[in-house]
């Protein structure tokens, strides 16, 4: 296997030994024969019991003893032996785990490089009986951790409710020789399942804005974010410079009427959607909002500065001028961030000011850089999301990947922003979970620091929303992180004995698009050419099966019904749509699906109203009462 940073992941195969009898692992816990232990090799436990201790610094910060702590529990849960945490002003011993920096390493001549460990790299080291697990701070001790407890002893965390610790009764000293640097600097999977400090961190996810940018939508200043102290904190936006900042900071309830000239001018007259980048007065108050969001709140890493979502960028003679020297909308933009950039960052240089590369502003400038403490962030909105990025399946998937490259040869902190569900429909079954994989891959090739996934954010039960955090988390992680085993991990933890019959409907939504000419982008309609009514039947009927097989565990089988609500969805909305037309004008298939949403209605509906879905679209709340009553009328129930 290969590692987050391409090294080898010596003395795994070792330690696996230890696991070999593995053949049936569950959404709990899992139990193993007694390994076969060379004699005279070091165990960290046998028989419920253990010669280890973990040390850690009497300095230690909050992240280093969660990670001591964190490894007392789950050594536990794994081995029974429940082994002591001191601190290194204890005399040391033989046999002991040292976690975090330490004085320790002296004596044993442990030599860390502690700078290129960064924030969140670290080393797992075996020196004779002890074990190293070191990092940068606040977060690689954790993370090391993580990895251990993984890649090494078979721990899963699926979902923040669902996690696999195995159980063994003999666990040997694995012997490591490793070093491992993330390849982002930034990663988040937003979507509501996965809004859990303890799931982010133990996937080794960075990015925490949370429930909190819910609330922020509301100006309502958030709680304690999820990944907090003890998790080493995160890669924070300052609260209210996310996205779209432009109108938060230069306001145009504030300052439209009395200094219009603040603003776009679109067509000779000046209009408050976008601010003009290039007036002297904006970028002074631009750069005196930033500075003082970076002086309020130093727990913040990043500022965003960034356009409004909308596609009339200012057309002023400056502004025109610039954009037309640049060859892209990118000019004047990144004139007012790199001023802004430059204004702050000898008063704050641990801070980043961030704008977005969208739509508009997609395109790199022909001369202008951003500055070293400005981040672009990329984003793929106009795409195709049934095949890769870089299949060039369509204009719009070749024209991102050649911005993407260009991008990469001229900007030092390139981000970005992908999507990952539909925010039209949100229970549309969407054929991206292969190729997630195929697109943090195209993201690490080019030089990509940060990558924020947008998946479902604002409701719980979307479609396969669960699976694709997971698989986003592990390959965020590591871009080589095996596709096939993170899904058939997932499946049997999540939906168990009904996980084959799953699979073989995931493969069938997506071995269709695949072969077809069929592009999905993020507001597909339920009449979309990737879900044909044929292709409809059969996946109900998959998942009739997929319920049979679950019918003994009522936990999975109310995963499964959840789950089959995108699959009922779409069968009533396209039966919705074919009732519009006269019967004696509807095909067979048409007549077909109506029935098969007739006689799916009650059950769909069942499901629906006591599912935890808020929205089946972005930013607008469900009345389900109401879309039961006009369903029914629609299908003529």
């Amino acid at each position: 296997m290969v590692s987050a940073n391409g090294t080898s992941n010596g003395g795994r195969l070792n330690w696996m030994i230890a696991v070999a009898a593995l053949a049936l692992w569950g959404a709990g816990c899992a139990h193993v024969e007694k390994a076969d232990v060379r004699k005279g090799e070091a165990c960290l436990a046998d028989g419920g019991r253990s010669d280890y201790r973990i040390v850690i610094s009497a300095k230690a910060p909050p992240s280093t003893h969660h990670a001591a702590q964190e490894l007392q529990t789950y050594l536990k849960r794994i081995t029974g032996a429940r082994l002591p945490i001191v601190t290194d002003t204890e005399p040391e011993r033989a046999r002991e785990i040292l976690v975090g920096r330490s004085s320790r390493f002296d004596s044993l001549g442990v030599a860390m490089d502690w700078f290129a460990l960064g924030k969140e790299g670290y080393v797992l080291r075996t020196v004779g009986e002890r074990l190293v697990i070191a990092g940068g701070e606040p977060r690689g001790t954790l993370y090391g951790v993580y990895d251990l407890l993984e890649d090494k002893f078979g721990c899963r965390w699926f979902t923040p409710e669902i996690e696999r610790v195995p159980q063994v009764s003999q666990l040997p000293l694995p012997r490591l020789d490793e070093r491992k640097v993330p390849v982002f600097e930034y990663r988040e999977t937003y979507t509501w399942e996965s809004f859990d400090g303890n799931w982010m961190a133990r996937n080794r996810l960075n990015g925490a804005g949370g429930r909190g940018r819910l609330l922020e939508k509301q100006n309502i200043r958030p709680p304690m974010p999820e990944l907090d102290a003890r998790h080493g904190g995160s890669v924070r936006f300052g609260f209210g410079f996310f996205v779209h900042t432009f109108d938060k900071i230069v306001s145009s309830n504030q300052y439209f009427a009395v200094h219009p000239e603040y603003f776009a001018l679109r067509s000779g007259k000046r209009k408050p959607t976008q601010l003009c980048c290039t007036n002297k007065d904006v970028i002074r108050l631009c750069a005196k909002a930033i500075r003082a969001g970076m002086k309020a709140q130093p727990e913040a890493t990043v500022f965003s500065l960034s356009q409004s979502d909308n596609k009339e960028p200012c057309e002023c003679d400056q502004c025109a001028a610039l954009a037309k020297a640049e060859e892209s909308g990118m000019g004047p933009l990144l004139h007012l961030v790199n001023r802004v950039a430059e204004g702050v960052e000898k008063e704050f240089p641990d801070k980043i000011v961030e704008t977005l590369a969208y739509q508009w502003s997609r395109q790199p400038p022909k001369t202008m850089r951003p500055r070293p403490n400005v981040v672009i962030r990329l984003a793929d909105i106009e795409c195709c999301f049934a095949h890769p990025l870089a299949s060039g399946c369509q204009e719009a998937n070749k024209k991102f990947v050649a911005d993407l490259q260009a991008w990469a040869k001229v900007c030092n902190r390139l981000w970005i922003w992908d999507y990952t569900t539909d925010y039209a429909h949100y229970l549309l079954p969407l054929p991206n979970k292969r190729l997630i994989d195929d697109n943090i891959r195209l993201f690490a090739a080019n030089h990509v620091a940060g990558v924020f996934e947008q998946g479902t954010y604002d409701t719980f039960d979307s479609e396969m929303v669960a699976l694709k955090a997971y698989l986003i988390a592990k390959f965020l992680w590591n871009p080589n992180y095996e596709e096939a085993l993170a899904t058939r991990e997932f499946l049997d933890a999540y939906y168990g004995a009904a996980a084959p019959v799953i699979q073989r409907y995931l493969d069938l939504i997506h071995d269709y698009a695949e072969k077809q000419p069929v592009h999905v982008g993020i507001y597909a309609k339920p009449t979309s050419a990737h879900l044909t009514p044929e292709l409809l039947t059969q996946a109900s009927t998959l998942w009739d099966q997929a319920e049979a097989t679950a019918r003994k565990d009522a936990v999975a089988l109310d995963r499964v019904r959840r789950s089959r609500m995108s699959v009922d969805y779409v069968i009533a909305e396209q039966a919705r749509t074919a009732m519009k037309t006269t019967d004696s004008k509807r095909n067979a298939q048409q007549r077909e699906l109506i029935a098969l949403a007739r006689k799916r209605f009650a059950t769909f509906m069942q499901t629906f109203e006591r599912s935890k879905l808020t929205r089946i679209r972005e930013w607008k709340d469900v009345d389900k009462a109401d879309y039961r009553k006009t369903l029914a009328a629609d299908l003529g129930i």
